[in-house]
């Protein structure tokens, strides 16, 4: 849902008011008191009592109770997920489909836990059990396995994530029912996240995000950059992504270490934390045809001559200009003559829109749940556009599902451990997204589009700009709460692009995995 709230920025100098983007905000919900509202009986320790309990050890005691007997009442339960619980009891197809992605996930290792070694959910009332009360609780730090590395922060996509990439989990999160219910789930989950009750794993605890090894991983992921100039374009690869002197997580980050929270409000308060000035500095403030990093990501594609259309949902993952912008979309509001021209003439506007890109060029970066998670503006301009579609949430690419049965029969594929990690390129295309459109001020870039990617549970973006807003590279224009996501640049076709070679090369030479490429840092240069 697409939400208008009041906000200040300060933009050279002036405040003003202006309108932020939200995709997981619903104030309609009841949720005031959520984290009290779920303090019930339980037979297990509470997140409440015992903030520093691992994840893993609840959901393992958890789901174990449910299984024995469901004792919350469900008249208990959020109305967001009693409407999904409704949803799947009364249509017999989402009930089957929702069965069918649990029972197809292979009984063999590494599927018989969950990818964080935690309990793997058998029936879908389990499920929901354990969705209700996890909309109560933060996510813990959990950060010994590489399976636990790759989904740190996201406790529903644990919980989802062997069926994602099954044959009925693919259909069952690609429903717009399914989604319009996942919607309301996480927009509770938001608003938790965003509540000061969320704030008990900000500690220094062995699962709480402010012990000693959680913050080192913090500053080592930031440390972990490309070194990015005109003059240098290589990559730095050393084993100390830190070297001396070591910054400590304080020195880097708006912060204040003398407080029980460092200061952090809530646990979106943490996720959302700036940089302290100087610690990101602009590429060539003054040179207009230096393109800089949107995000604090690692590159993960790179790809010219774009077309309108492609087959999106292959192995490959091409990207298909016209889905990703939105202008494939229909509407189902058209009830007469005039609603129907007016309709057309929307479409015929966006396809225009979506030409101008054709044979153009896209660069694809992932920010991982470790990293800074505010955009800030690739080049200078005046904001054309801001366009925010609903797409879908827990999606994987059909082209990479798993054929294999529980029995062993069917096609060899093994599932995503963090899932949907390898269907960014797909999610581009149907996930929930946020684009922002700036007219560069150097003529020879055109337009340039920004497109923030919600991945899974992270599928709120923040727009902190508006059409006809003048911005300086390197200006912040919004935000991904609770966690990390994808985010995409699309450049028109005449933009000729010299990127870093970690760019360049990212592609062939696989060079982009354990890159942290800097915010505001040197991407690309146009060459002419």
């Amino acid at each position: 849902m697409l939400v208008q709230q009041p906000h200040q920025n300060v933009l050279k100098g002036q405040a003003r008011s202006e309108t932020a983007f939200f995709t997981n905000t619903n104030r309609g919900s009841n949720n005031n008191g959520l984290h009290e509202q779920y303090q019930h009986a339980y037979e297990v320790p509470s997140a409440k009592t015992e903030p520093h309990l691992s994840q893993c050890t609840y959901l393992r005691q958890t789901v174990g109770y449910t299984q024995k007997a469901h004792i919350i009442p469900r008249e208990e339960f959020h109305a967001s997920v009693n409407a999904l619980w409704n949803l799947i009891e009364d249509n017999p197809e989402v009930r089957s489909l929702f069965t069918k992605m649990l029972e197809q996930v292979p009984n063999a290792p590494p599927y018989d836990k969950s990818p964080t070694g935690g309990p793997r959910l058998r029936n879908w009332k389990d499920l929901l059990y354990a969705f209700n009360d996890q909309l109560a609780r933060g996510p813990t730090w959990l950060y010994d396995t590489p399976g636990q590395q790759g989904l740190i922060g996201f406790p529903f996509n644990v919980l989802l994530n062997w069926s994602m990439s099954t044959p009925a989990g693919l259909l069952a999160f690609h429903r717009p029912d399914v989604n319009a219910r996942l919607r309301d789930i996480l927009t509770a989950y938001g608003r938790f996240l965003s509540s000061p009750a969320s704030a008990t794993v900000l500690n220094a605890s062995p699962t709480g995000w402010l012990n000693p090894t959680a913050l080192d991983a913090i500053v080592s992921t930031a440390c972990r950059q490309t070194t990015t100039s005109s003059e240098l374009d290589s990559t730095t690869d050393t084993t100390d992504p830190c070297p001396p002197p070591r910054p400590q997580f304080h020195d880097l980050f708006v912060s204040n270490p003398l407080h029980l929270t460092y200061g952090f409000a809530s646990w979106d308060a943490f996720f959302t934390r700036r940089f302290r000035p100087g610690i990101r500095p602009f590429a060539s403030p003054s040179d207009d045809s230096v393109i800089v990093n949107t995000c604090e990501s690692r590159p993960i594609a790179l790809e010219r001559g774009l077309k309108l259309h492609d087959e999106f949902w292959l192995k490959g993952q091409p990207y298909s200009l016209l889905t990703i912008l939105g202008a494939s979309l229909a509407s189902d509001t058209v009830v007469g003559k005039a609603e129907e021209e007016e309709e057309e003439e929307k479409e015929n506007k966006e396809l225009r829109e979506a030409m101008r890109f054709e044979g153009g060029t896209l660069y694809q970066g992932f920010l991982g749940a470790l990293s800074y998670h505010r955009w800030h503006a690739p080049v200078a301009g005046t904001v054309e556009k801001v366009r925010k579609i609903q797409g879908t949430y827990f999606a994987g690419c059909p082209g990479l599902a798993s054929r294999r049965d529980t029995n062993g029969g069917g096609e060899e594929r093994k599932l995503d451990p963090s899932a949907p990690d390898r269907s960014q390129r797909y999610l581009c295309q149907v996930g929930t997204r946020a684009l922002v459109y700036i007219r560069a001020r150097d003529k020879r870039l055109g337009t340039v589009v920004f497109v923030a990617v919600g991945m899974a549970e992270v599928s709120s973006c923040q727009v902190t700009v508006w059409e006809g807003d003048l911005v300086e590279k390197g200006e912040e224009i919004g935000m991904f709460h609770y966690g990390g996501s994808t985010h995409c640049l699309i450049f028109e076709p005449s933009v000729r692009l010299k990127f870093i070679d970690a760019v360049e090369q990212v592609d062939v030479k696989k060079r982009g995995n354990d890159l942290n490429l800097p915010v505001n840092g040197y991407l690309a240069e146009v060459v002419s």
